[in-house]
């Protein structure tokens, strides 16, 4: 099967294919080597959607032979793409007709294949993680820089859009323009005769030209970093490729004139420049349309009428005529039930345990996936565990449907439960090691489908938790983990039992993993995070209680090993004796 990605500017659309065996290679493997075609782009305030449609067909057909068939055709572009990745909503001027959606409609109807949209700046953020240059507990922004500045913001394996928004980097205006206008390569190339970039960053003539470019560069990663509290920017799209074909050492220009304005920054920002420049939103685009492939084959939508979530507990119930004491003790009822049926699910959750335990010790992470109630649930279970076990923050991670960065103060407003997960679950870079719990209490949801799909085909364990068992095996998991918590007092609203339920399954399986991870000795844990008062009297108190100390010698011990419990631990049980 092949994979087509295309890249849509207003001066050139790029294409590129690969077929899919290049998604199923290891990191090491999996280099760019890709050709890439190009043909003049149609777009202007007065193109017409055909002429768009007939440009990329032609690009398609340019690309790519009739011998395997079209799996998916995934499209960067500049703009605002929706949640669902199906629309283009917001455009320049000059690539306004990429709104309409005549000319994506066309394309499917032609190749018979889905089309899936994506930013130019998320595009190269996926096409990084599929690179590995996405990793660890930071912050990373990603910046492609060619006619205009993109931007997106990956932090710790997550897309982050504060607000629900688009980091519009380039929009930011200043008294000498905006920043798409300041850091345009294109206006830099134009200094010289020939639109020469590479002379530019190279001949001495230029060196006045090139030193104000870097200087106004520098105070654009500068905002960004203090915007969005940056650890790292990737710079990548046509400058990059510039600056490596020339051999321009820009990085080293750039940290110098960050070390320089130093005295803004909360800590020192890394720059760094990727050679594949341009070629990694086509990358990414590519990565999405193979992922939203596997997604949608295994798709599992249930029929509404069987869904236990949406049948009231009691038909006879007539809450609005109850009073207080009666609505209460029938919640309280049905609540009961929601912990004593999850008992016929411990024998699943023992394997999936035991299972992890081993992908984890072997360098794998623990992912959550869910959406509305069930993904703020996970979201408090990811942040609790690295305090609570000293678990690394980046190895244990959750995902909700809209976006984690408000998750906790908004909900999902425009079908972002029917949107696939698979953009999100591509910039984890999810791999065999992984393990992947997807929550939704119907079962219905396609965002956490699609994100067991994807994991799933890329070797990770797999889980669904939902109300009811499966009577058949599900298409995209490996395991199904039944809440068995039954209908609700008020129908559909699976925040009560479900919740219940739910949060009660995490904490047996985060709980578990980390024992058996030996996270806790006794009923103790042993590596919690001193982070307040409380935990460093719970440190204290644990240290007294295990190995019989007296508080000052625990207080000394916990001190030496700089507020770490487990290490004080180690040294303790290495016999090291306390320095005075």
């Amino acid at each position: 099967m092949k994979l087509i990605g295309i890249d849509i500017g207003g001066t050139w659309i790029k294409g590129a294919q690969v077929d899919e065996e290049f998604f199923n290679l290891q990191l090491p493997q999996r280099k760019i080597n890709f050709p890439v075609t190009k043909i003049k782009s149609p777009l202007s305030q007065n193109g017409r959607s055909d002429e768009l449609s007939f440009v990329l067909a032609e690009l398609v057909k340019k690309i790519t032979s009739n011998e395997k068939k079209i799996e998916a055709i995934g499209i960067s572009t500049a703009g605002i793409v929706n949640y669902a990745g199906t629309q283009v909503v917001k455009a320049a001027d000059h690539l306004s007709l990429l709104r309409n959606d005549e000319w994506k409609t066309a394309l499917e109807q032609q190749f018979n294949c889905k089309v899936v949209l994506a930013n130019d700046a998320d595009a190269a953020a996926i096409g990084l993680s599929e690179l590995g240059y996405l990793s660890g507990n930071k912050a990373i922004g990603i910046m492609p820089v060619g006619t205009g500045l993109g931007f997106s913001v990956w932090r710790n394996g997550r897309r982050w859009q504060p607000g629900k928004s688009f980091t519009l980097l380039g929009s930011i205006d200043t008294p000498a323009g905006n920043y798409d206008h300041i850091a345009s390569v294109s206006k830099l190339a134009g200094f010289e005769k020939n639109n020469d970039l590479i002379k530019v960053f190279t001949h001495p003539s230029f060196l006045k030209e090139r030193n104000i470019y870097i200087q106004n560069l520098s105070k654009i990663i500068k905002s960004a970093t203090i915007l969005y509290t940056l650890d790292e920017v990737v710079i990548c799209g046509g400058l990059a490729n510039a600056v490596s074909d020339s051999g321009f050492p820009l990085e080293e220009h750039l940290q110098k004139n960050l070390k320089m304005q130093s005295g803004a920054l909360n800590h020192p920002v890394k720059t760094i420049l990727v050679k594949e420049g341009n070629q990694l939103p086509l990358l990414g685009a590519m990565a999405l349309a193979y992922g939203e492939s596997i997604a949608f084959e295994k798709r599992n939508v249930p029929k509404y009428r069987t869904l236990d979530t949406e049948i009231p507990y009691n038909k006879k119930f007539h809450l609005d005529k109850m009073g207080t004491k009666e609505i209460l003790e029938s919640l309280w009822h049905a609540e009961q039930e929601a912990g004593s049926r999850l008992k016929s699910s411990l024998e699943i959750i023992e394997v999936i345990v035991d299972e992890s335990v081993k992908r984890i010790k072997n360098g794998g992470r623990i992912i959550y996936v869910g959406s509305g109630t069930s993904g703020r649930i996970a979201a408090m279970d990811a942040v609790e565990i690295p305090c609570t076990y000293g678990f690394p923050e980046d190895r244990i991670i959750a995902l909700i449907a809209g976006g984690i960065s408000d998750a906790s103060i908004e909900i999902e407003s425009d079908f972002e439960e029917d949107a696939s997960a698979v953009p999100e679950m591509l910039l984890t870079n999810v791999n065999a090691n992984d393990v992947v719990i997807g929550i939704s209490a119907s079962g219905a949801a396609y965002y956490v489908q699609s994100a067991l799909a994807l994991a799933r085909n890329r070797g990770a364990l797999t889980a669904f938790v939902k109300v009811n068992s499966s009577e058949d095996k599900l298409p995209f998991c490996d395991y199904v983990i039944p809440l068995n918590s039954g209908n609700e007092v008020v129908a559909g609203s699976t925040r009560m039992k479900a919740g219940t339920a739910t949060k009660k399954v995490l904490n047996f399986l985060s709980s578990a993993i980390m024992i058996k991870l030996g996270k806790v000795k006794g009923s103790y844990m042993v590596d919690v995070a001193c982070i307040n008062n409380k935990l460093v009297e719970r440190a204290l108190a644990i240290l007294k209680i295990l190995y019989g100390l007296e508080k000052e010698d625990a207080i000394e011990r916990l001190s030496q090993a700089n507020m770490n419990l487990n290490r004080a631990i180690e040294k303790f049980k290495r016999g090291d004796s306390v320095k005075s």
